[in-house]
């Protein structure tokens, strides 16, 4: 409004035009609008109000430009006068003879003339000055927008970034870094995938998961839909659960967490065509150690719990058609691996001494529990060497409290 004021007065009354303590005045009041318009317009949230501010810091610089020109012109001016003064001067002194005393009062005209000369052009470097600092304050402030816009789209990435890193689980209000120590729950994930898991890309570039359980686990798949997302369909003619995941963010969250706990060759086969799609280094596994939740979720997937009345011993067991995936657990866990069949290649490992079960129980499957109804049989073993009777045997209560046991184990009841 000032500089608008300021600009209609100068328009109005051309003397003003070349008065310098005018335009001296209107030229700072121009450059204060223009640099506090444009401070003011940078930090303000509502878009109207930046484009008002914006308006009159434009104007505020225009007006400046308008103020420059006229005072050079004014400036011009009285240099023509006094340039055409001297001249004439000059020509008189040459043509009429005047006195020496004469000339010197001509010297003293002159030297005054040359004074004012001087002060005019310290009002030019004035308006110069003043000029250019506008033009810097302008400057500054366009810098200062492309920063800040620069700034904020910077830690929209970074955010970005740590909402793909980050495994934010609503139920449990707990972020999960790639960075600390394995989830125990993607460690035995890992087991399952590497088990019953199976990764897929299509032709047309469609990434997917599958698991596949039977139909009494299903508490485990709805807890790996509930950590992921996806779905889960029931099979056709198949007493069976398949659960898929195929969105991106859920792939991607999944590849992060169980990179570097895959140990299914195969598997991992598959997995790194998901990892190159989404652009992720495959992490190949450490070696397997007893603390570790990843054969948990391997006797979930491909393992089984059962015993044999005639030589009174439980077994735990896993079949697999990679022998080298199994060797490593014999050094860990105890157990052995033998062939499962001549015909067909497949390899089964089995714990069966009872040193080496009750250390699974009381060690292992306390810390890591398996969460398919196989964890019920495991929860029985102890119990099964306390109640198991002999041919020899002719006690009927503890007849009796075998063939109740019996019953639970078959129905897998808690």
């Amino acid at each position: 409004m000032v500089t608008a004021g300021v600009y209609l007065l100068m328009r109005c009354s051309p003397l003003i035009e070349y008065s310098s303590t005018v335009l001296i005045l209107c030229l700072w009041l121009g450059a204060i609008t223009t640099v506090f318009s444009s401070l003011i317009g940078l930090f303000q949230q509502d878009i109207k109000k930046v484009i008002a501010y914006s308006t009159m810091s434009q104007l505020a610089r225009e007006n400046n430009i308008i103020i420059f020109r006229h005072q050079t012109i004014c400036v011009g001016v009285i240099l023509k006068i006094i340039n055409s003064q001297i001249t004439k001067a000059r020509d008189y002194l040459l043509h009429n003879h005047i006195s020496d005393s004469f000339f010197n009062s001509f010297f003293a005209m002159r030297q005054y003339l040359s004074v004012s000369n001087i002060q005019i052009l310290s009002v030019k470097w004035k308006i110069i000055a003043i000029s250019k600092l506008v033009g810097i304050s302008e400057a500054i402030r366009l810098i200062l927008i492309r920063f800040f816009l620069n700034l904020a789209h910077f830690f929209s990435l970074m955010s970005d970034k740590d909402s793909l890193l980050c495994k934010y689980n609503t139920h449990e209000s707990s972020c999960i870094k790639t960075s600390n120590l394995p989830d125990p729950f993607f460690e035995w994930l890992a087991g399952v995938i590497d088990g019953d898991g199976y990764f897929n890309l299509s032709k047309q570039g469609t990434a997917r998961l599958t698991i596949t359980m039977d139909i009494r686990d299903k508490k485990a798949l709805y807890e790996i839909k509930q950590k992921l997302g996806g779905s889960i369909y029931t099979i056709a003619n198949a007493n069976a659960l398949r659960y898929q995941l195929s969105h991106r963010k859920g792939l991607i969250l999944l590849l992060n967490a169980i990179n570097g706990l895959v140990r299914n060759p195969a598997r991992m086969l598959q997995m790194n065509k998901l990892c190159v799609k989404y652009r992720i280094e495959l992490i190949y596994p450490k070696p397997l150690t007893f603390n570790n939740g990843w054969l948990s979720g391997f006797i979930d997937s491909d393992g089984s719990v059962y015993f044999d009345e005639q030589s009174g011993q439980v077994f735990i067991a896993a079949c697999q058609k990679n022998k080298y995936l199994l060797e490593p657990l014999i050094n860990i866990y105890g157990g052995r691996v033998d062939i499962l069949s001549p015909k067909i290649e497949a390899f089964k490992y089995i714990i069966y001494r009872k040193k080496e079960l009750f250390n699974l129980v009381d060690n292992y499957f306390d810390k890591y529990p398996l969460k398919t109804k196989k964890c019920a049989r495991v929860n029985l073993i102890k119990e099964f060497y306390l109640l198991r009777i002999y041919s020899s045997s002719k006690d009927i209560s503890k007849f009796n409290a075998w063939i109740s046991f019996k019953d639970k184990w078959e129905k897998y009841k808690d």
